[in-house]
């Protein structure tokens, strides 16, 4: 797999698309604050920002803190520093609105799901009425990856799957889930990441029925299998890969659920590709596993979209209404989960094609990981 530094293109078309998807709502303007999608707009990898998007001009604002470093990443936006930033919103919201000539109050879109109650009172000040609330325009067009994405996310899973390696090679016997946690991260950073991103989850024993187990202090046993769920982040794009890993002599509850999962995994990735219902792959995932009998044990829905979130649309679930298409990076990831003996989770990334999906994470799972 390629390592080195992957350009992302000029953000300037993301910008186009995204007026064009206002232009059909009549949004003259609109309020971007969610981080990740300011950065999918601009470029700046900060953590504190507004973007004001319009016809006339798109207006980038931070404060000191990110005076420079705006400077050196934001592309296709004017930039204004201001220790009083909302205030400067607000000032340039104004602005832009009186500059309409059309007898028409402007229409100001938000993102609903990431401006406060508080902000909005502030914003709108008696105005409320020419505020449209907007769920996720820009998540909608993300969903898509161009080529440099889905690079980037291939180099964060280089990374992952090269630290989760060193690890295993090291044994996890008799050590700590923290301590196999903290090894794995740390080693993530050294093959080349920039940050995990999430916290790894290494559960064993009868706690690997917790799908979102937290790691302990307690020691790793001989004979109990460990799920481990992992990912790196590479130029702001994340990577996201589960692994059960089992004794080498497995009981044979243990082995009948690990080979049910790995079926079930296996009719999801088949189901992969471009114009199919993203409900689809998740029933196909459930036929399975309701056929070894471990449909009541999952717990989750079947996967996700990945980028610059960990997180993304579209979801691989029965309530999607979502429909795959090409440049979309999903993952698949049943599980069984049994309350007090363990759980078996395997995941891979996928990007959609027109055929056959195509694997973004690497490591094998077709057969199980025995130490």
């Amino acid at each position: 797999m390629p390592r080195g530094r992957y350009p992302l293109p000029d953000a300037e078309p993301r910008i186009r698309k995204l007026l064009g998807v206002l232009a059909k709502q009549r949004i003259h303007l609109f309020l971007c604050l969610r981080m990740t999608n300011i950065r999918y707009l601009t470029g700046f990898s900060g953590s504190d920002a507004v973007l004001l998007v319009s016809p006339e001009g798109v207006t980038f604002v931070t404060d000191g803190r990110y005076a420079e470093q705006s400077r050196r990443e934001v592309r296709g936006a004017e930039i204004v520093i201001s220790d009083r930033k909302w205030s400067e919103v607000l000032r340039r919201i104004r602005v832009s609105t009186r500059r309409r000539r059309t007898g028409r109050a402007a229409r100001i879109g938000f993102e609903s799901r990431h401006l406060s109650v508080e902000l909005y009172r502030l914003l709108t000040r008696g105005n409320a009425g020419d505020w449209v609330a907007l769920a996720d325009p820009i998540e909608a067009l993300r969903m898509r990856k161009e080529e440099a994405e889905v690079r980037a996310m291939e180099g964060a899973a280089v990374a992952a799957s090269g630290a989760f390696l060193e690890v295993l090679s090291a044994g996890l016997w008799g050590r700590t889930e923290k301590e196999v946690a903290a090894d794995l991260e740390r080693g993530m950073k050294l093959q080349g990441a920039e940050e995990p991103s999430f916290r790894a989850i290494v559960a064993s024993g009868p706690r690997s029925a917790l799908p979102h187990a937290e790691p302990t202090g307690a020691a790793i046993g001989k004979d109990e299998a460990v799920v481990i769920d992992f990912g790196a982040r590479r130029r702001g794009y994340c990577s996201d890969e589960t692994v059960s890993v089992i004794p080498a002599r497995p009981s044979p509850p243990l082995r009948r659920m690990f080979d049910a999962v790995r079926r079930a995994q296996e009719r999801g990735i088949r189901a992969v590709r471009a114009g199919v219902l993203c409900r689809e792959v998740d029933t196909r995932v459930r036929e399975s596993l309701d056929r070894s009998g471990y449909l009541k044990y999952f717990v989750h829905s079947t996967g996700h979209g990945v980028g610059l979130d960990i997180h993304e649309r579209p979801s691989l679930s029965q309530r999607s209404r979502d429909r795959l298409a090409e440049g979309m990076v999903v993952t698949v990831e049943p599980g069984v989960y049994i309350p007090g003996f363990g759980g078996v989770r395997i995941e891979d990334m996928i990007r959609v094609t027109a055929g056959r999906g195509d694997r973004v994470t690497y490591l094998p799972k077709q057969n199980p990981l025995l130490v």
